[in-house]
């Protein structure tokens, strides 16, 4: 795109009818213009497209690469392993990697995406598909990069790095059942805002189904990330469905818990109960047992998107790219109790 086409403030004043001072005054210091003149004026922003150039912008040339990413705050701990990579990859190629980590939103999202971009970054990484198709069509129209990690569908026409989610819940079902459990639970973060998650559960289900057997829905139990979930999921899950047999956890954090729940309440894993995770932490083959987990990749997801996201600074085309997990067995997995 010629730069004649990237709109400036004077072309949001002139649509606006108003002076390029009171466009100024709209955007950084609102509560001195009129409502309905500020309304008028953010109209028009996002008609044309506009974004605040950074101070300095006349200087380009001597600036160094950013690239924003938006990662929220409950996806930070999840993804620390990928954007540690990523940053290690970008910093190789002399590129600065900004992480925005706002709240769980599309509009907190979004938001934040615009800040990243009014403050000069050249490219943007997303977490997932689902953003305002508001914030696409300016990327779109000003020619600024943009890749989307860790997608669930496949979104037509946009750069993505991603792992197969539905196929880990296959995985993670199939070995399962092939060591001849029939009886599941499944501890998880809530789903409503992770697609990931979700995915992952439906891969599962698919997987069970195929065999014949179902998961009661009182046999999924969702809580928060965090080490305590899991133990606090255990005597739920077991007080209802107390012939179960194999639990399948959405991360390792869960599954830390949930091993520690049985360990108290006189459960041995995985001779009376097998453990199943995600994710492959570092710490997952260090653990008492030792965790069986199906590995996410987030090492490759971050160095791929590092290598896509500078083909695509430099004008290249890249092809999207779809990872595939990997099972890792490990202790806390093992034949079927007989009852």
């Amino acid at each position: 795109m010629s730069k004649k086409n990237i709109p400036t403030l004077h072309d949001v004043a002139k649509a606006a009818a108003v002076s390029p001072g009171t466009v100024s005054r709209a955007l950084t210091r609102p509560d001195l213009v009129a409502v309905k003149t500020r309304e008028r004026i953010l109209k028009h922003v996002k008609k044309l497209h506009y974004l605040p150039d950074p101070a300095g912008r006349n200087l380009r040339a001597n600036k160094p690469i950013v690239v924003g990413a938006v990662i929220p705050k409950n996806g930070i701990s999840t993804f620390a392993q990928t954007i540690s990579d990523l940053n290690d990859a970008l910093e190789a190629q002399k590129i600065t990697l900004i992480v925005s980590q706002p709240e769980y939103s599309s509009a907190s999202s979004e938001s934040a995406a615009y800040r990243l971009l009014e403050q000069g970054a050249d490219a943007l990484i997303l977490l997932g598909e689902d953003h305002d198709q508001g914030l696409f069509d300016t990327l779109d129209h000003r020619d600024i990069p943009h890749l989307l990690l860790w997608t669930t569908t496949d979104p037509k026409g946009k750069h993505y790095v991603t792992v197969n989610q539905s196929k880990a819940g296959q995985m993670a079902a199939r070995h399962l059942l092939d060591l001849g459990h029939q009886s599941f639970a499944y501890i998880g973060v809530p789903l409503l805002h992770n697609a990931r998650a979700a995915a992952r559960l439906t891969g599962v289900k698919k997987e069970l189904k195929s065999a014949g057997v179902n998961i009661a829905p009182s046999a999924i139990i969702e809580e928060d990330h965090r080490f305590s979930s899991g133990r606090a999921a255990v005597e739920a899950v077991l007080n209802q469905h107390p012939e179960t047999t194999a639990i399948i956890c959405t991360s390792d954090y869960h599954a830390l818990g949930v091993l520690r729940g049985l360990y108290e309440i006189g459960k041995k894993v995985p001779a009376d109960i097998s453990v199943v995770s995600f994710n492959n932490n570092d710490f997952s083959a260090f653990t008492i047992p030792s965790i069986t987990s199906v590995d996410l990749k987030q090492r490759d997801v971050g160095v791929y998107a590092a290598e896509s996201i500078y083909r695509l600074l430099n004008g290249e085309t890249m092809k999207s790219i779809n990872i595939q997990p990997e099972l890792c067995i490990r202790e806390s997995s093992g034949p079927a109790k007989i009852n």
